[in-house]
């Protein structure tokens, strides 16, 4: 079993570049205000958060609300139609109740609610059940209009954009990919297959160590124009460059599940190749417009002016439980005579669903056995009845269909990986459920 370890991406005082650094114990959560992060016109060269230094701590307790000021990006625009009401409940109206939670704290002791808020660097935090908001809460500056980074959320939009194209049939499961990108000919990516790549069993050799700066992935956020280029980058150009320089694989495709960001991004490059669309275009009218969100969301471009499909893309954390509710209720919307159908039942339904899970289908954590990763989107179903969206640094969004239930969370956690505070998520959800 692999087991996650306490790295934190500090700037380097040798370089001043960001380079991930074990430590000891956790910094103190303080918000970027209590930093002085960007305060001051201009603010100190030791408060500037930049693209050079944005997603080292604590600057990313500013960044995370602030992407689209760091970074080219597209706007997703939410359309003309009316916004999806959120309405929040009475005190005993939704049959579930907060008080006295005694939530794991990974340590041997418990947290209050508010506790393990605090302890696990959140930012935004919203539960909503039977589709009345029970608890919204604002820290680190947000706001309900405040957007903040998904991070690999965005994966779970970019599953769904593919599958709503194969329900239209301009793709299909078992396409190769390459017979709708035909640049991929001579890459690891030729026999991998649509369904192949929404499950992440494409079986290419990509190592996505957050840990260490020489890992695949740490080079390809310098491609997705993440982190700047480096003083003789001899690396890509850009995510299409990037994608066309993988040529090893590991396993057969159909083997077993490993995740890694490159494959997200050559879904949406299928699948606005067989669509027509661009991705932004895709999401806007194809998802965002129609489950009713109330605000416009935006993706960070790479130099090329490609969407960073695989983990790009900031909402508000109130679109972010829309998002969920929908996929949790058969892609409907609404309530009572004014529920309507905003994505085809079976794409959602099939997303929601999950896999057969099978030793390591977790990704080889303790924390997650018996969990699956389908349709581009963490699945507990076989453990929990639920799935869950999942980015790096904290950001969650917990979706239980039976119970009707969405637990949304934006954080600016220090540590790159979800996996850190897995524990303390699973008690939360754990008596959530057993409370609703």
């Amino acid at each position: 079993m692999l087991t996650p370890k306490l790295v934190v991406t500090m700037i380097s005082p040798e370089t001043g570049r960001p380079r991930p650094t074990e430590l000891d114990v956790l910094p103190e959560p303080l918000t970027a205000a209590e930093h002085g992060l960007m305060v001051g016109n201009p603010p100190p060269d030791d408060k500037w958060v930049h693209h050079g230094n944005w997603t080292a701590w604590p600057n990313i307790r500013w960044s995370l609300t602030h992407m689209d000021e760091l970074r080219a990006s597209g706007r997703i625009s939410r359309g003309l139609g009316l916004a999806e009401p959120l309405p929040v409940a009475a005190p005993g109206e939704t049959g579930i109740d907060l008080d006295d939670l005694a939530i794991d704290d990974g340590d041997g002791g418990t947290w209050t609610l508010d506790e393990m808020l605090r302890g696990t660097y959140t930012d935004a935090f919203l539960i909503l059940h039977r589709g009345q908001v029970v608890l919204e809460r604002y820290f680190n500056g947000m706001g309900p209009s405040t957007r903040h980074a998904m991070f690999s959320m965005t994966k779970t939009v970019t599953g769904v954009l593919a599958l709503l194209a194969v329900e239209d049939g301009a793709i299909a499961l078992d396409d190769l990919l390459v017979d709708h990108v035909d640049d991929l000919a001579d890459t690891a990516f030729a026999p991998v297959t649509v369904a192949h790549a929404l499950d992440m069993t494409d079986g290419i050799r990509f190592v996505e160590d957050y840990s260490d700066n020489r890992s695949d992935i740490m080079r390809y956020g310098v491609a997705m124009a993440f982190t700047p280029v480096p003083a003789n980058w001899d690396g890509p150009d850009g995510i299409h460059d990037a994608i066309l320089g993988f040529t090893e694989r590991e396993t057969d495709p159909g083997g077993p599940f490993l995740y890694k960001s490159v494959i997200t991004d050559v879904l949406a490059w299928a699948t606005a190749r067989a669509t027509g669309q661009r991705w932004v275009d895709g999401v806007s009218e194809r998802i965002w417009g129609p489950m009713g969100a109330a605000d416009d969301a935006a993706v960070i471009l790479d130099n090329r002016g490609i969407a960073v499909s695989s983990g790009g893309m900031s909402c508000t954390v109130r679109d972010l439980t829309r998002f969920g509710r929908m996929l949790s209720r058969s892609g409907r919307v609404g309530d009572g005579t004014d529920e309507r159908q905003a994505i085809p039942a079976a794409v959602a339904d099939d997303l929601a669903a999950g896999g057969e899970p099978y030793p390591g289908s977790g990704g080889g954590y303790a924390t997650r056995e018996g969990w699956t990763f389908h349709r581009h989107c963490w699945n507990m179903q076989q453990v929990m009845g639920a799935f869950m969206p999942m980015g790096v640094h904290g950001q969650r969004l917990f979706c239980h269909p039976e119970k009707d239930l969405v637990v949304a969370k934006f954080g600016s956690h220090p540590v790159t990986g979800n996996v850190f505070t897995d524990v303390i998520h699973e008690s939360l959800y754990h008596q959530l459920i057993g409370r609703c």
